[in-house]
């Protein structure tokens, strides 16, 4: 294995290529059978693609620059960005927003204005802007606009209210729906550009005056989704080169913001796919971010209506006659505990506190998958997380979706109450989990005959 080669590459990790010489040769060096048989080699390399990407191993960029395939549209979006015709620009992110949805929605407003000087406008979704991402909220030239959601009618008042855009970035939302309805038609749709950076499996058409985008081929639209990754935010990064930034130089928000993003999506990186997150991680501390300050900020300082609301959800937990299916019903007590935390405030803290009792209920021993359940109208709305077993399957299956170990979907009631709805939910996860865990047939052999 040539070391020195691929000691250089990690030295020379915010500018090397592909295309680089020292690359090519560090990468030639590899020996066909060590290729996925061991993470430190492809650590070592530093943007590996490895394999659980689907990508060959290959060095492709660094953590501040497009990974091969998201090039072409990133240097796209990117030229759009530096455009001089293009001067009013609003990003946002979905309704309830979580870490990754500020981290990435804040990571490219101070991206955008570092680069090119423009300010921009950051929709927040809500009541209000909460308390503990106040310490991403600093830069004077970003400028947060706290709307409450509407009704889609109310999308020519939106209009009025906030004027037309150049361009209009929707970050961790691949899904247009998920915006505040009258946002999203009265002013993202009427924007001059359309850009949507996501991880969450899913491409959605554009509004009809613009098309349906695939790929890298785009006129006024760009559909970066790139599910690979376990954050948006590690998408955000890698416009920092062909804005024409130097990590060393980024602004605090900016870097703070990616690192949050990442911190939370991955649940403290319990969640980080393969070792590219934690070398993007690694990018963002040596360019000064500091690990320990950011989780105070996003994670710590509990208000105590909220543990509160945390601690009734827990008391809720139930388990299947398995044991390998926790749940719980966000009831009238959750409900009531919920709207506590907003009359002090804490509206977005306390649906959080009660959406991560839902993710650490696969952490509890024996249990395979754990769900939460709400009212939405006449349907149960299930959140649900898993260790392993594949949960988008059952998502799918009820016309919802997401990851391998994080969905989410509706079940409509018609007439059947919640409990009722939960019990059969709760029947169909333990049969599948029965199913898999059941020994596999041996096939019968079948001896050759002599002739």
């Amino acid at each position: 294995m040539n070391v020195s080669a691929i000691n250089a590459v990690r030295t020379n990790g915010y500018t090397q290529t592909a295309k680089s010489p020292i690359v090519r040769n560090a990468q030639a060096d590899i020996k066909p059978e060590l290729k996925y048989s061991a993470l430190d080699q492809m650590s070592a390399l530093g943007r590996s693609q490895v394999k659980p990407r689907n990508h060959s191993l290959a060095v492709s960029f660094t953590g501040w620059a497009p990974e091969a395939h998201n090039k072409e549209t990133i240097e796209k979006m990117a030229s759009i960005i530096k455009n001089p015709k293009v001067q009013k620009i609003a990003v946002s992110g979905h309704t309830s927003p979580d870490g990754d949805s500020f981290g990435t929605t804040f990571a490219m407003a101070n991206l955008i204005n570092q680069a090119t000087g423009k300010k921009v406008d950051v929709f927040v979704f809500g009541d209000r802007f909460p308390k503990h991402y106040d310490y991403l909220n600093t830069n004077p030239d970003v400028n947060v606009i706290v709307h409450k959601p509407g009704k889609p009618e109310q999308a020519t008042e939106a209009a009025n209210k906030y004027g037309k855009y150049d361009l209009a970035i929707s970050c961790d939302c691949s899904e247009t729906k998920l915006m505040a309805p009258d946002y999203r038609k009265g002013v993202f749709n009427k924007a001059n550009y359309n850009f949507k950076i996501d991880h969450h499996p899913y491409k959605e058409e554009f509004n009809e005056k613009y098309g349906k985008v695939f790929n890298n081929r785009f006129a006024r639209t760009a559909n970066l989704i790139d599910d690979s990754l376990p954050a948006a935010a590690e998408i955000a990064m890698q416009f920092v080169e062909p804005l024409g930034l130097k990590p060393e130089n980024l602004r605090k928000e900016a870097k703070d913001a990616m690192y949050t993003g990442m911190l939370t999506d991955t649940g403290c990186f319990k969640y980080a796919k393969d070792a590219i997150t934690f070398e993007d991680a690694a990018l963002l501390m040596k360019a000064g971010v500091q690990n320990r300050e950011v989780n105070l900020n996003a994670l710590g300082n509990t208000p105590k209506v909220v543990l509160a609301a945390e601690k009734l959800a827990l008391d809720k937990i139930q388990y299947s006659d398995s044991g390998k299916v926790a749940y719980f019903i966000e009831d009238a007590d959750i409900k009531a505990a919920k709207k506590a935390c907003k009359a002090e405030g804490y509206a977005q803290e306390g649906k959080d506190a009660v959406k991560n009792v839902c993710g650490r209920l696969p952490e509890l021993e024996g249990v395979e998958v754990g769900f939460k359940v709400a009212e939405f109208g006449g349907a149960a709305a299930i959140s649900i997380r898993s260790r392993s077993h594949d949960v988008s399957e059952i998502a799918k299956k009820y016309n919802g979706g997401g990851h391998k170990n994080a969905a989410a979907f509706q079940i409509p009631k018609n007439g059947r109450t919640t409990e009722e709805v939960v019990k059969e939910l709760v029947k169909e996860l333990d049969a599948e989990l029965a199913a898999k865990d059941a020994p596999k047939a041996a096939t019968p052999k079948t001896e050759a005959k002599v002739a």
